[in-house]
């Protein structure tokens, strides 16, 4: 567990790597090129985002199945809610922005996965345009689309 927080504490993000992050959504699918040599440098940090996400997904997900096993062995107090106790709880956005980040290194699979992820999450998935845009684009891609 040590070595999976250290990892991610390896990947270190400026103010305005994060500002340029923070932009990006699938609305520049198309437009921005992320696998043309004049972003390169665009390319690497949306990868880098990619590992440091993935990672912080990871061990969340590691940290919450630790404490899981923890409780069944400790107490049996039934009047805690599971995500109360754990303190353990991802933002569903988390998974919309993976998935716009794969949408735009062109990793279809991926992001499909990241955005299904989201809408199982997220209640109200349909007030985000750009998840939508994006899933979109994705079911558009695996010819996956009734008319």
């Amino acid at each position: 567990m040590e070595k999976m927080a250290q990892e991610t504490d390896d990947i270190n993000l400026t103010p305005q790597e994060l500002q340029i992050l923070s932009e990006l959504d699938s609305r520049q699918f198309g437009f921005l090129k992320l696998n043309s040599t004049e972003q390169s440098k665009k390319k690497a940090l949306v990868v880098r985002a990619i590992k440091y996400l993935e990672r912080m997904l990871v061990q969340a997900q590691n940290e919450k199945q630790r404490r899981k096993a923890d409780s069944t062995k400790g107490s049996f107090d039934e009047s805690k809610n599971d995500e109360e106790e754990n303190g353990i709880s991802i933002d569903p956005k988390t998974y919309c922005k993976l998935g716009h980040f794969h949408l735009l290194l062109e990793d279809f699979s991926k992001a499909m996965s990241a955005y299904q992820k989201f809408y199982a999450l997220k209640g109200d998935y349909w007030k985000d345009a750009s998840f939508l845009y994006g899933q979109g684009l994705v079911y558009f891609h695996f010819n996956a689309f009734q008319w």
